[in-house]
């Protein structure tokens, strides 16, 4: 199945893209976008001109039913314009990278499991969320998941709520000295749908970055976020990568090798 897009405008880049995520009732992270043309002034307010986007949908976006339905209704009856297919981003790799294949781990309690699992259960418990919470020893580390119908309000934004509920765990565990592992929370699959997400904006961003010779600055991200970026951007011909800002602002830019010279 072709990924689509649609292009939108606006007076300014950032009222278009409110307006496609009205329409399209997606959130920030579903989306990717291009800047197609800047909005100009007129003279005496004639003549101008409204910012124009191209809006795409990253990846295999697993948000609320209601959101696919929005789309479908758009496809059938939105005055937008579905894009042509874009070219293929040069992704020879560099160094050898192995893929890892993830396999089926069983949830069987260790002494390890066994004090995050619990800490998870209570703080779940004290804010009134049912789930279910089950833990499984890696070699390099602790991971627990969590699952439930009301387990959503404990990601946030960008997984802020997840982060936070990870770093208190971790650092409960290691103050009393029963757990030596990093501990990775996770709640019904979101950091691996996050990771997959951000690898392809990150994949369309360098394409960009390739097609126009110029240096994108990419949204705000966590220092893991923006990991995940650079590993895969080292992948890709044609792009280098670098960190800016302070946080929580700090956002990665992707730079072309061969820039043009004006």
């Amino acid at each position: 199945m072709k990924e689509k897009s649609w292009e939108y405008t606006g007076r300014s880049v950032e009222e278009a893209t409110q307006i496609a995520l009205e329409e399209l009732g997606l959130e920030q992270d579903d989306i990717h976008v291009e800047i197609l043309e800047e909005p100009q002034k007129g003279f005496l307010g004639l003549g101008g001109k409204e910012a124009r986007i191209r809006v795409e949908l990253i990846g295999e976006w697993e948000v609320l039913g209601q959101k696919k339905e929005v789309v479908a209704a758009a496809e059938e009856g939105a005055p937008v314009t579905i894009a042509e297919d874009r070219p293929r981003i040069d992704t020879r790799v560099k160094r050898p990278v192995e893929e890892e294949e993830e396999e089926e781990e069983e949830y069987i309690p260790t002494e390890s499991t066994e004090k995050p699992v619990k800490m998870v259960n209570d703080i779940l418990g004290m804010i009134g969320v049912e789930a279910m919470v089950e833990g499984r020893e890696r070699e390099d580390s602790v991971v627990v998941d969590v699952w439930g119908d009301d387990v959503a309000i404990m990601i946030g934004k960008g997984g802020a709520t997840l982060d936070a509920l990870q770093y208190l765990v971790n650092i409960s565990c290691r103050r009393t000295g029963e757990v030596s592992k990093k501990i990775i929370v996770d709640i019904e699959g979101y950091r691996k749908r996050r990771k997959a997400k951000l690898e392809k904006h990150a994949e369309q961003t360098a394409h960009d970055v390739i097609a126009r010779e110029k240096s994108i600055e990419m949204m705000p991200m966590s220092a893991s976020e923006r990991k995940i970026v650079h590993m895969k951007l080292r992948q890709v011909d044609g792009v280098w990568t670098e960190s800016t800002g302070d946080e929580p602002n700090r956002r990665v830019v992707v730079n072309p090798e061969n820039p043009r010279s004006t």
